[in-house]
């Protein structure tokens, strides 16, 4: 199939987005980018938590191959799935149809995941051989290439729903929260308290709740598909070719940057560990914490453990703006590391482990929440070096490790349920008391091995002086493109100001859209304009006087 052009299969007016507005209103955001992205949520949360339970505790795989398959297995998958992310991307770049270049690739998507997620649970009771072939080919039938298809559209679609920044971050918020809070509240919390305890290690029950859920995920995706629209896609036009850095050179400038290295290796370490932390999870309460498959144990964890990170957002960028990145991170990774150096020495007592958990939590809020700020700096910090931006190449390297370190540590952990001498539930559900060596790998793998990340996490950025540097960095930064422009007889102007034109002319673009579509519906239902006009303005300015009196009552 050529992705210049996408063929008659869309083309067809009956593909088209049920949206028509030339503004994001509230039927695409809470449809388009909230429930229709819910159902891929949910199944994938379930294969990211749930998987390495069903192949350990019910098909019994871990020992092939001595357990060597699967710990090479994973990694080499997530290697694969690392490529085809940025092969997607390029293709997703390069579509051009009548639906634009992100949304079909959602209808794609939509049945490589239903048939690889039921086949990533259904391995036949067969020869090690066969059960081998079967493995190899669903996981990565799943993750590298049904997962990245619709991963990769979902995340363009964000970009390309509109220029209105305010429009964009309404979206891009929406996004956000259903990727954390949906994953968080169900599978985190109501999957292990009402789904898991059913299940048990009956092979055919785990086949019947994947297909289920499997086929929620069909429609959500067809909601999503419909319910968006890519406004970008539609408006752009040609631009002039600008003269682009080769890949090798963007890289090269990365990797003589000190402030850049520090982050990506900080990155790997916090990745591994937090992927490890995530595979233990349920191992851990299973078998110290609580009995197997309680209903109660892994949802206390969750819900208690994890209770800060839902209003680190709050207090984090105030402490930032107050006391910089470096001191905030620095502070934060110590209470981590005490934290779960003391979760170690009583990891049976409930109580003590929800408040060493819950200290935990409070330390990694500057990971969850400005690392990515981060970033940003050690890249203003590159291009004040080297003279270009290397954005394409940062996020590059910065979305393999995510999903490289994934596979690593599923493959560690794995290697380690073989090594300690993990005993699995028998196939009726009856279980034995796993030895000592066991359950201190988990609570090792759970909070001892992440304290240990996070030591190396925090000598890490002892290094860290942008904070101070940043300043003089971007203002060298904007010296140097306005003496180039002055250079070439042209004006420069900063991001900042760009932005500003920009979104006054969005602004401007929305405000003729809101009218031309209010007259079309005021001339369609028998309304008078003026009169709806009219009490449009008069919300609008007590919505605005909200707003100021807000602002007053907090600069008081």
């Amino acid at each position: 199939m050529s992705f210049n052009n996408f063929g008659k299969m869309f083309s067809s007016e009956k593909l088209d987005s049920k949206i028509h507005s030339a503004n994001v209103e509230n039927k695409e955001r809470w449809l388009g980018f909230f429930l229709g992205p819910a159902g891929v949520i949910i199944l994938n949360a379930i294969m990211a938590q749930y998987l390495n339970i069903y192949w350990s505790d019910v098909a019994k795989i871990t020992g092939i191959a001595g357990g060597a398959f699967i710990l090479i297995f994973p990694i080499v998958s997530k290697i694969i799935d690392a490529i085809t992310n940025v092969i997607m991307g390029r293709i997703i770049d390069t579509t051009k149809s009548r639906q634009g270049k992100a949304r079909p690739w959602l209808i794609f998507a939509a049945p490589i995941l239903f048939i690889s997620a039921i086949l990533c649970f259904s391995i036949p009771n067969a020869n090690q051989t066969v059960q081998v072939v079967w493995i190899i080919f669903s996981y990565n039938l799943y993750y590298s290439i049904g997962y990245t298809i619709y991963y990769m559209s979902h995340m363009m679609l964000v970009p390309l729903s509109t220029r209105n920044s305010k429009q964009r971050d309404g979206v891009a918020m929406l996004s956000n929260m259903a990727m954390c809070l949906i994953p968080g509240f169900f599978v985190a919390m109501l999957f292990p308290m009402l789904v898991l305890p059913a299940l048990g290690v009956d092979p055919a029950k785990w086949r019947l709740m994947i297909v289920i859920f499997s086929i929620i995920m069909l429609p959500c995706i067809m909601l999503e598909y419909f319910f968006t629209k890519e406004r970008v896609t539609e408006e752009m036009a040609e631009q002039e070719n600008e003269k682009t850095v080769s890949f090798m050179e963007q890289l090269k400038a990365c990797l003589t940057d000190k402030y850049w290295v520090v982050f990506m290796i900080a990155q790997i370490v916090i990745q591994l560990v937090t992927n490890i932390q995530n595979s233990s999870l349920i191992y851990y309460c299973n078998w110290v914490l609580g009995t197997y498959n309680d209903g109660i144990t892994t949802t206390m964890v969750s819900a208690i453990g994890n209770f800060p990170l839902g209003i680190g957002i709050l207090i984090m960028w105030p402490l930032v703006r107050k006391f910089g990145k470096a001191k905030v991170m620095e502070t934060g990774l110590i209470l981590a590391i005490v934290a779960g150096f003391a979760f170690c020495l009583k990891p049976e007592n409930m109580g003590w482990v929800l408040i060493m958990l819950i200290i935990r939590a409070i330390g990694v809020l500057p990971i969850t929440y400005i690392m990515i700020a981060m970033l940003a700096d050690a890249m203003d910090h590159v291009e004040w070096k080297s003279g270009f931006r290397v954005d394409g190449v940062s996020m590059s390297i910065y979305t393999i490790i995510f999903t490289v370190a994934a596979g690593v540590a599923q493959g560690l952990f794995n290697l380690g349920l073989n090594v300690s001498g993990y005993i699995p539930p028998a196939a009726d559900g009856t279980w034995v008391e796993q030895t000592q060596t066991v359950k201190n790998f988990f609570v090792f793998e759970y909070q001892g091995l992440y304290a240990i990340g996070m030591v190396i996490v925090f000598i890490l950025f002892l290094i860290w002086k942008l904070d101070k540097e940043l300043p003089q960095i971007q203002a060298d930064i904007i010296a140097r493109h306005k003496a180039e422009a002055a250079a070439e007889g042209r004006v420069w102007l900063s991001p900042e100001e760009q932005a500003a034109i920009e979104q006054k002319e969005n602004d401007r673009l929305a405000e003729e859209n809101r009218i031309r579509e209010l007259k079309e519906k005021c001339q369609r239902k028998g309304l008078n304009f003026e009169e709806e006009e009219e009490k449009y303005q008069k919300k609008l300015a007590e919505k605005k006087a909200k707003e100021e009196a807000k602002k007053a009552k907090k600069k008081k």
